[in-house]
């Protein structure tokens, strides 16, 4: 059975299956390969190269788009606890937005700009809140500063809103150290009650001045401290008029003689005190670990 179709197919090709040869395959092969629709398989490797070439477009406009985005050094980071500007070379002003923020997000904050710093903020006695308590290098053995390793460093009071627990911190900081040594830079906060001051240390004569314990025996400066419900606490150590000489804490709780006189006294935190004696023949010795 035919149809129209198979007829105006027919008139359009002259040449029919029994005018060839039959030995000439050559010339039937070709004749099938022009009369037979392109198989699935090639239209799907088709598709799959167009697609493929489709996804390498897009990834370069991708990269080009990325590659447009740089706009030089950091100039400036801020997370929930810290903000680093830089003012200059090797210049650097940090405000320090939660005091009590943990250590780790002023290192974060520091790393962004190629910076090894430990920044810490610690209790302080009153009056030395939002001060630069201490600075040095991280890295070095000795503890010394390098020759020219800091400049400029500084600090800034800024305003205290009556309703915060901590009040913002500013510092100054300059010098190749923070990128050769790495620095540890401590600031000052307000204590919490009972808290120790990281600023206190012993030194001859009371401060404040208003502690009267200077000179007067073991026995009865603990006595004074009771009576106000202050705790205590021991070191022993030797200092010279000019001020030179040093100290150690003794263990929690250990109290020398009662007659033994107190040659220093300070606060050292809201609500306990130190007390310094000279050390004798089998006092304790210092903590080489300390």
């Amino acid at each position: 059975m035919t149809y129209p179709m198979d007829d105006v197919v027919a008139s359009l090709n002259p040449v029919r299956d029994d005018d060839i040869p039959a030995s000439d395959e050559a010339a039937r092969t070709l004749l099938n390969a022009i009369t037979t629709d392109t198989p699935p398989a090639r239209r799907r490797r088709f598709r799959l190269a167009a697609l493929a070439a489709t996804a390498v477009a897009a990834a370069t406009t991708t990269l080009i788009v990325l590659s447009g985005h740089d706009s030089g050094p950091l100039r400036s980071y801020a997370n929930a606890a810290v903000q680093i500007d830089v003012t200059g070379k090797d210049a650097y002003e940090v405000e320090v937005k939660d005091a009590y923020a943990d250590q780790r997000e002023f290192r974060e904050a520091f790393a962004k700009f190629g910076l090894d710093v430990r920044l810490s903020i610690v209790p302080v006695s009153p009056g030395e809140e939002r001060r630069l308590i201490r600075i040095g290098p991280l890295h070095a053995s000795d503890g010394d500063l390098p020759p020219g390793g800091v400049t400029g460093t500084s600090d800034t009071d800024l305003a205290c809103p009556p309703d915060r627990g901590a009040c913002p911190l500013r510092v100054r900081l300059g010098g190749p150290m923070f990128h050769l040594e790495g620095a540890d830079v401590v600031l000052g906060r307000k204590a919490r009650p009972g808290e120790l001051y990281q600023d206190a240390t012993p030194e001859p004569g009371d401060r404040p001045k208003s502690l009267h314990l200077t000179g007067r025996t073991v026995d009865q400066a603990l006595a004074d401290l009771d009576r106000r419900s202050l705790t205590w606490a021991f070191s022993l150590g030797q200092f010279k008029p000019d001020g030179s000489g040093g100290s150690w804490n003794a263990p929690a709780n250990w109290r020398p003689a009662g007659d033994r006189r107190i040659t220093g006294a300070w606060m050292r935190s809201s609500n306990s005190l130190g007390l310094l004696v000279t050390p004798q023949k089998g006092d304790p010795e210092p903590d080489p670990n300390n």
